[in-house]
């Protein structure tokens, strides 16, 4: 019952999405995870210049994490190649095994090194981190990062690979529904 709220949701999510034309999918895959996610200028919310995303987690264990955030940052340029930025990130999911839900806000951001050129690379670290105080449900904690590089491969298309680590803290236990698997993927701007 509650794999068919959190799909509900889901769908209602994506469809409210496309109705803002989102300016870019995303798609990750690794041999054992998924991560979908539609991203957007938040101006949609009335506040714009941060990246407002909507994404949708999913391992071999059948577990799913829907993912909302806001990410304010900082253009790259020329004289200032390093960039950071800051954000927030809510969790809403199930895992499958343990029957647990998931339930957190975080704080996070971002540091990229952006090398310009004919083809635009990037190395980037990205975290978030959801404490005890804002984890609700049976989480107690959220770590989620990535580290990784990308290629701007085509006007409007960029390649990238990474390695994600995600880890819901649990009541007795310590669940890792991504365990630094290598990630290959795509973002499609539109």
């Amino acid at each position: 019952m509650n794999l068919l709220r959190i799909t509900i949701f889901c769908m209602i999510c994506f469809a409210t999405f496309s109705t803002v034309k989102a300016s870019d999918f995303e798609a990750a895959l690794s041999k054992e995870t998924a991560q979908f996610t539609f991203r957007s200028d938040s101006s949609v919310i009335g506040w714009g210049g941060a990246d407002l995303s909507l994404g949708l987690f999913y391992n071999e264990e059948s577990d799913y994490v829907i993912q909302g955030g806001l990410l304010q940052m900082r253009q790259p340029s020329e004289q200032n190649p390093l960039t950071f930025g800051v954000g927030v990130k809510g969790y809403l999911g199930q895992l499958d095994k343990p029957d647990k839900d998931v339930f957190a806000f975080a704080v996070g951001g971002q540091v990229r090194y952006t090398i310009a050129g004919t083809m635009p690379m990037a190395v980037f670290l990205e975290g978030f981190f959801a404490p005890e105080i804002t984890s609700f449900s049976d989480s107690d904690a959220i770590i989620d990062y990535t580290f990784g590089f990308q290629i701007e491969a085509l006007p409007q298309t960029v390649a990238f690979i990474g390695v994600r680590h995600f880890e819901i803290e649990l009541d007795r236990a310590d669940y890792e529904a991504d365990d630094d698997n290598v990630h290959f993927g795509v973002r499609l701007t539109f």
